[in-house]
Formats: C-alpha cells, structure tokens, sequence
C-alpha cells in the first residue's frame, strides 16, 4: 500500500507539472483563436487511490472577461468548443508527434474574421503534420494544398459515398458554391481563384 501511494504522490506531482504547462499553452492558443479574455484551468481534485492515481482531472474555463471558471463539459458554446479542441490538438500535436490530424467540421459556430483565423492555424500546423478538415466554410476550405470532393449518390435504395481529388479549375468551382450557392458567376469564381491564390 505504501508503495502504491508512493507511486500515487509521483503521478499528482507529474500531473500538476503538465497541468502548468497546460495552463499556460491553452491560454496563448485561446488568444490566438480570436478568444483573448477567455482563460483555461486545468483542475486536479484529490480522489481515492487507483489504477491512475489519486486525481479526478476537471477541466475548467472562463471565455469572457469577468466570469469564474466553470466546467468546459458543461459551458463552452459550439465555437467555442471548435477553438478550444483546435487548440489542445495544436498542443498535443507538437508533443506527441502525431502524424495525422483529422478535423471534422472544426469550424462549426464560427464564422468571419474568426473563420480566417481558424484557418490559418489549421494552415500553420500543417506545416509539421498532414491534416485532414472537413469544412463548409470558404475561409478554411481555401487554406488546403489539395481538395478533394465527397458526395452521396443513391442507386436501387442503396447509398452510397464516394470521394475524388479535385483539378485545380475544380477547386476554384467548388470553393465558388460555397461562396456562392447554386449560381455560380464570374465575381463568386474570381473571388474564389483570389483567395486560393492569396492562401499560396
């Protein structure tokens, strides 16, 4: 027994090692995400002895300027829940060489200047990791060096899902409906070749 509280102390004392670094991190990726008053807390409340140790790990955050810290399961918004799962994987990412990063519609609840910034986070961790990001959101759809188009086709009650890389024209057509709708013009496909192009 003695030996497990032992091993328990070591673990509370590596916990709250990472929880400071954690701390610090969350806040600056938070202020890079367009969430400058918000601040993140990393809280360790002392528990029974276990397989993990004696911790319960909460986490906790504060998005606006004069609020206390509440529970992030209970309080973050869906934009704000977008960022804030951005910005642990920018984290996580440079520590644990991750090869792959997957973001499935990250951008959900954003929109705008915001949108931009997202965006171009996702753009810089690509720099040292392959991403892959679902999007609908002209902003972060214009950040990717290679597009690839997923659509659903129905034939005899089956569906069925297929996906294929777009040709450059395509991607400045595609990142057009987005900005546009169904009707494509002139102004929607040079906007959308302009932003590509300003991404490059």
């Amino acid at each position: 027994e003695k030996i497990c509280e032992d091993t328990c102390e070591k673990i509370s004392a590596n916990r709250l090692k990472c929880a400071e670094f954690l701390n610090s991190a969350m806040k600056e990726e938070l202020n890079q995400l367009n969430m400058p008053d918000a601040d993140f807390k990393v809280k360790l409340n002392r528990g029974e002895m276990s397989s993990t140790g004696f911790d319960k790990v909460e986490f906790l955050i504060k998005t606006n300027r004069g609020e206390d810290f509440k529970s992030l399961a209970r309080t973050a918004s869906g934009g704000e829940m977008s960022r804030i799962m951005l910005g642990f994987k920018s984290i996580i990412a440079q520590k644990d060489n991750i090869n792959t990063l997957v973001f499935d519609e990250i951008d959900t609840g954003i929109s705008g200047i915001t949108a931009q910034i997202v965006g171009n986070k996702i753009r810089d961790l690509s720099k040292f990791t392959q991403v892959i990001a679902i999007s609908h959101l002209p902003q972060i759809v214009s950040m990717a060096d290679t597009h690839f188009l997923i659509e659903k086709s129905v034939s005899e009650n089956v569906t069925t899902s297929s996906i294929r890389k777009l040709s450059n024209d395509e991607r400045v057509e595609e990142l057009a409906r987005l900005l546009g709708g169904m009707e494509i013009s002139e102004t929607t496909i040079k906007a959308a070749r302009e932003m590509i192009e300003k991404r490059k």
